[in-house]
């Protein structure tokens, strides 16, 4: 059976990305930070060999922080992408994702990738969270 490439986004003025090969586990695991545009440039050409794609959804809120118009649009940007590479496209709650992937998973997984704006950890706490939820991983191996 071939690897299987997933891709997890954090959307928003710098996004996190993180990418992993999937057999019975997660390998090669990569998670960093880019400007969006170079962000959206780097999941157009992984999608070609992908699985899935997971990604932070955004809701705009008024009060401290901005609409993120970056975020809107790259969401609108990687669902397109994805239709026309034929690969499911996920969005997952900011939440769901915290609460699942916590710091201390992404630490005992040898994961954690601490940035100036946690861009990095965000990506790979909805790539972990995506992997269980599509039982690519077994969750019972987090433990």
């Amino acid at each position: 059976m071939p690897d299987k490439l997933i891709i997890a986004v954090d959307p928003g003025g710098t996004y996190g990305l993180a990418t992993a090969f999937v057999d019975s586990s997660l390998r090669g695991v990569v998670a960093q930070e880019r400007e969006p545009i170079v962000a959206l440039h780097v999941v157009e050409a992984l999608l070609q060999k992908a699985e899935f794609l997971f990604c932070e959804s955004f809701i705009p809120r008024p009060g401290i922080r901005t609409n993120q118009p970056e975020a809107l649009e790259g969401i609108g940007a990687m669902r397109y992408m994805a239709w026309k590479a034929d690969v499911p496209f996920e969005l997952q709650s900011p939440a769901d994702a915290k609460r699942f992937s916590t710091n201390a998973k992404l630490e005992r997984l040898g994961w954690r990738t601490p940035t100036k704006g946690g861009h990095a950890d965000d990506a790979l706490r909805h790539l972990l969270l995506g992997a269980v939820r599509h039982g690519l991983i077994d969750k019972e191996r987090l433990i």
